[in-house]
């Protein structure tokens, strides 16, 4: 009978063909980002775990981690498995006690110095103003010539609160569109790019409801995604919409038309009981979702110079 440490080993080598379909990492080519809503991510989570989580995240230039809990051991240990220089970035707890962060290998991104949490503010005589549930978490990074900005969200799922949860819903996800927009148009030609990604779960429950047309209708420039995305399973059983990346269109990057989920129930714990429970519990609810990009190439930069 194999050991546990041969079992691993083995389910680590059929994780790697699951993730086969993922495009290699090429440095000043091609980023590769992802999003994960890691679910209770804290130092509970045992050292198998953690490496299949490992695993699956170096796959990646960068990924957006939610539902960090306010312990950040497991997210260190997360860190010391991985190969490479990968740093982090997390935000203080919001919502929750939930963190938010990104992880990313410094051989292929680069943090350029903006960090902030997302929040609005009232004026002197009607502080009263809209805040988020749990906060927003936004930085600026550099891929090869590419500079962006990636905003990492949990928006509130509010189902169990009736009507006035699902409109706290897509209250929020209408006023993080609107000040996105409003950001992007303002940015423009100053210190940070306003070339915006903005990545996490959305808790859309399904392709064309009104959380999903918040996101991507109203006043030009909308948020564009992948044709399919609006419609991948992203939990566990793939029946829910909820994960997504999307971006403000721009001419400074070119999607590659590869994005997808890692199904990873489909390979972990094969030994346990029932292996698709385990799994779920042991790692995450939600799968992680991936997309590749193109960087700015040098011949692409110096036409853009060229025809403006």
């Amino acid at each position: 009978m194999p050991s546990t440490t041969q079992i691993i080993a083995e389910e680590r080598k059929a994780l790697m063909n699951l993730l086969n379909p993922i495009p290699k990492r090429c440095i000043d080519e091609n980023m590769l980002m992802a999003s994960w809503n890691i679910a209770q991510f804290s130092n509970k989570k045992s050292d198998r775990a953690l490496q299949y989580i490992a695993d699956i995240c170096e796959r990646f230039d960068i990924i957006a981690i939610q539902e960090v809990k306010s312990d950040l051991r497991g997210l260190a240990r997360l860190q010391a498995l991985l190969p490479g220089d990968y740093r982090i970035l997390v935000s203080d707890p919001t919502g929750n006690t939930e963190r938010l962060a990104f992880l990313y290998d410094q051989r292929t991104v680069q943090a350029t110095g903006l960090v902030c949490e997302i929040a609005f503010h009232g004026l002197i005589r009607d502080p009263v103003t809209f805040q988020f549930n749990r906060s927003p978490y936004c930085a600026s990074f550099r891929s090869s010539r590419f500079d962006f900005t990636v905003v990492s969200v949990h928006i509130v799922e509010g189902s169990s609160h009736g009507s006035a949860g699902l409109a706290l819903r897509q209250k929020e996800i209408e006023s993080l569109v609107a000040f996105l927009k409003k950001r992007a148009g303002q940015d423009k030609g100053k210190v940070f790019d306003p070339d915006f990604f903005v990545v996490g779960d959305f808790n859309i429950q399904k392709h064309g409801d009104r959380f999903f047309k918040a996101l991507t209708e109203g006043k030009k420039p909308n948020f564009v995604m992948p044709d399919g995305m609006d419609d991948l399973g992203t939990n566990f059983k793939q029946t829910k919409t909820f994960d997504k990346i999307a971006w403000l269109p721009s001419d400074e990057f070119v999607f590659t038309g590869m994005f997808g989920a890692v199904p990873f129930g489909d390979v972990l714990y094969q030994d346990a009981a029932d292996p698709a429970k385990t799994a779920r519990k042991q790692v995450s609810d939600h799968l992680p979702l991936w997309a590749e990009f193109r960087v700015t190439e040098l011949e692409r930069e110096l036409d853009q110079i060229i025809n403006t």
